[in-house]
């Protein structure tokens, strides 16, 4: 039985707002021939990456890479759950959450390097009523910058921030009411972030100490930012302290329920995905397999 991996490459020419026309030309170059039969397409739309990522399982595909950011890699790995193939990442994106977590290299050189000496990791991902999130499901800010961000003209970084100060200055947190680890709890949130993985994007850490394979959700909930607690709050994201501080409230769950006032926006791996006013997140246990470099450790 032959050794070689069959392998699509899943573009997305927009992500990032960075050009991709090299990475077809780059792959040849890096991969070793003996081991890969490739090919690549470029995406139209959200319903053409998964449209793609489909035919990948249907054809027997055993690696299917994403080449962008945290919003493609999700409608990729949506059609690669529960099944053999394999999930790379070529990260393009404005945050490239799931990626740094899988210690996947930030220049595409490199990151198309690592697939020459990879390892499978299967990993757990989550639900948010029938819609699958990977890295982190979010309500209140988070949702309200992701759905202004996706309305903008142009993306990458700069662009995320400059919509985060404009929400920033406007948004009054959430009432919520949590069903979790069998209490119900009326709360106020101006983050609610369920975590699969240990960050946003751009070492953000929201969850640090989240594990991406240990079968439970890391739920930080922040009350409230003001400018009394915005600058301690921004420092802890940025030095894996978030957990630490008195503003902040973690717990573990494996499953629990969000009931909001009015149907809204949630934060889908970056992407606002219009939800219900009940939202129902449960985990699923090691439903991925992704690739990650051989140097990958455990952090």
């Amino acid at each position: 039985m032959s050794d070689i991996k069959r392998v699509r490459f899943i573009i997305n020419p927009i992500s990032g707002g960075k050009s991709k026309s090299e990475i077809p030309d780059l792959a040849q170059q890096i991969l070793h021939k003996n081991k890969f039969n490739i090919d690549y397409s470029f995406t139209k739309n959200a319903e053409h990456t998964s449209f793609l990522a489909k035919e990948c399982v249907q054809q027997n595909y055993d690696w299917v890479i994403a080449v962008g950011g945290d919003g493609t890699v999700n409608q990729v790995a949506t059609e690669l759950l529960h099944t053999r193939l394999a999930l790379g990442i070529i990260p393009f994106g404005s945050g490239n959450g799931l990626a740094r977590a899988l210690q996947i290299p930030m220049h595409s050189k490199k990151a198309l390097m690592s697939l020459n000496q990879i390892t499978i990791k299967t990993i757990d991902t989550g639900l948010a009523n029938s819609v699958p999130f990977i890295n982190v499901c979010g309500f209140g800010f988070d949702a309200h910058v992701s759905a202004g961000f996706a309305n903008m003209g142009t993306r990458g970084f700069r662009t995320y921030a400059k919509v985060s100060l404009q929400t920033i200055k406007k948004f009054k947190p959430e009432k919520l009411i949590l069903d979790i680890n069998k209490t119900s709890t009326q709360e106020k949130a101006f983050i609610l972030a369920i975590c699969n993985g240990p960050q946003y994007g751009n070492n953000a850490y929201i969850a640090p100490e989240a594990d991406l394979s240990d079968g439970q959700f890391h739920i930080t909930h922040i009350k409230e930012l003001n400018w009394k607690n915005i600058i301690g709050l921004g420092s802890n994201l940025f030095s894996r302290r978030l957990h630490q501080s008195a503003h902040v409230k973690t717990s573990i769950a494996n499953t629990l329920t969000v009931h909001r006032e009015e149907e809204n926006y949630v934060n889908i791996d970056g992407e606002p995905v219009w939800l219900e006013k009940s939202v129902n997140i449960q985990l699923q246990a090691l439903s991925l397999n992704v690739l990650i470099p051989s140097s990958y450790h455990e952090q």
